[in-house]
């Protein structure tokens, strides 16, 4: 069990540290910095914001739907029974 627990933490601390280094990326290069973005700069910019909120949107609906599944088949499961 005390393996499970360190790849458990392992997998966390990736969780944590790869999307960090992934979202610090486009501050250490000039081409993505806001004041350098001209037409076509900004508008891939743009894209780039509009897809992380995209990536959060599905992630948080996800969530949710997986918790309404298990809501919903408790309730059935009630209802069978009475």
């Amino acid at each position: 069990m005390d393996q499970l627990l360190a790849v458990k933490i392992g997998c966390l601390g990736g969780l944590l540290v790869v999307p960090l280094l992934c979202g610090l990326i486009p501050t250490q290069i000039k081409w993505f910095q806001i004041n350098m973005a001209r037409g076509k700069h900004r508008r891939i910019l743009s894209f780039i914001g509009c897809f992380a909120a995209g990536v959060f949107l599905g992630a948080c609906i996800m969530h949710m739907v997986a918790d309404a599944l298990g809501d919903i088949q408790e309730e059935i499961k009630k209802r069978q029974r009475q």
